[in-house]
């Protein structure tokens, strides 16, 4: 196997799909494929610096003393698969019975891989900040400091959106269980955005009336709520500070969507919302290394680091490359889209948010992403036409956030 084809291989992995084509491409030079003969073993500790997976062959692996038969066709869809994670034991094992052939992966290189890969345009950081958030990657990717975990409620949300089977009686047996998404779901459910001809008063009646995407995207921004959480008074400011423009943004990016009719308003919704979630691993880690955090200074941090930061949120929430590509082009008021992605109406959200802040904006036409969804940028200093239209929507999304 070459190097094209492994790098071929890599676009498919999880692990590096979100690589670079250069990164990859240098990655693939360091992978080893090889193949190892019917009957013989393998130990974790053998490939301790590797990650492993298998791409064509049959084997048994064993772990915590139970076998399950492995096999891969070379035109198996689910190929390659990883043979030890990082929670195999040191006492299992992996027998090949047929011919197997494995593709290897060094660490150290999938780890220069993905620092290569985390170039988010106009980010200059100086030694100070480059230096902060190489320690906090390295720490993530050493699994040293763990991500902000998908709240529980967001995560089973997730879960059925991946699920054939998922219907609205699952989604509203899921929802039941936290009180606080179930009563901002009523709420919402009997705003002027949703209301139907009587008060919905049940949330079995409210995920029926908005159905199964609207209830799932709205649950979904609702709980992500729990991430922002932090601990001291001036990292509180900033989680909380992040939160209230996150939600606005996301308002904003709804009504962006459902007034253009272009591509779909709830992806829209968590759209904007996510692509400031950066900001959550950087507070979390600025606790962690200080006592008495500076507010100024985790400001900055959050302002000149949340794009890079958010990509690595969003890929290990695995969440979808469309909204990689909202974190990682977050501010980057010159980020062109061959066609309207979501990426783009969250600039447009940001633009409106930020003036609707009293934060300093570039004009209209200077923004990129205006073009792109068709919308005719407003003169120097008005809004948005279409959104200043919707203000009571906008009033019941905000009341719906808490912002």
């Amino acid at each position: 196997m070459d190097s094209t084809s492994i790098d071929a291989l890599l676009q498919d992995l999880d692990l590096t799909s979100s690589l670079s084509e250069q990164a990859r491409s240098e990655l693939a030079s360091a992978c080893l494929a090889r193949e190892l003969d019917a009957g013989r073993r393998l130990r974790p500790q053998e490939v301790e610096d590797r990650y492993l997976f298998l791409v064509r062959g049959q084997l048994v692996r064993v772990s915590g003393g139970n076998p399950a038969r492995i096999t891969l066709e070379s035109t198996d869809p689910d190929s390659p698969l990883q043979m030890f994670d990082q929670n195999i034991g040191q006492q299992d094992f992996l027998i090949t019975e047929k011919t197997c052939q494995l593709l290897e992966i060094p660490t150290a290189a999938l780890k220069k891989a993905h620092s290569a890969s985390l170039v988010v345009h106009d980010t200059d950081l100086d030694d100070t900040e480059g230096a902060f958030f190489g320690e906090l990657y390295d720490l993530i990717t050493s699994n040293r400091l763990e991500l902000p975990t998908m709240p529980e409620i967001a995560l089973r949300i997730q879960e059925l959106t991946n699920d054939p089977d998922a219907d609205l009686d699952k989604l509203t047996e899921v929802i039941q269980r936290d009180g606080t998404i179930a009563g901002a779901l009523l709420h919402a459910t009997n705003s002027p955005l949703f209301r139907a001809a009587k008060q919905i008063q049940s949330v079995r009646d409210a995920v029926n009336r908005l159905g199964f995407r609207n209830t799932r995207m709205l649950a979904m921004n609702m709980a992500l709520r729990q991430a922002f959480k932090a601990k001291h008074a001036s990292t509180r400011d900033a989680m909380e500070s992040s939160w209230k423009h996150g939600a606005l943004q996301s308002a904003y990016s709804y009504l962006i969507a459902d007034s253009l009719k272009q591509l779909d308003r709830e992806r829209a919704l968590l759209a904007g919302l996510v692509a400031g979630i950066g900001a959550v691993p950087i507070i979390q880690f600025v606790e962690l290394r200080e006592d008495h955090p500076d507010r100024e200074r985790v400001q900055s941090l959050v302002r000149r680091l949340s794009n890079l930061a958010g990509v690595l949120v969003i890929n290990y929430w695995d969440l979808g490359g469309d909204l990689v590509t909202v974190a990682e082009h977050a501010g980057d008021w010159g980020y062109r889209a061959s066609e309207p992605d979501y990426a783009s109406i969250a600039l447009v959200a940001e633009w409106a948010t930020r003036r609707a802040e009293g934060e300093a904006v570039p004009e209209a036409t200077d923004v990129a992403a205006f073009e792109v969804l068709g919308i005719t940028p407003p003169p120097p200093g008005e809004p948005i036409t279409f959104l200043e239209e919707r203000a009571e929507d906008l009033a019941e999304l905000r009341a719906m956030f808490n912002v």
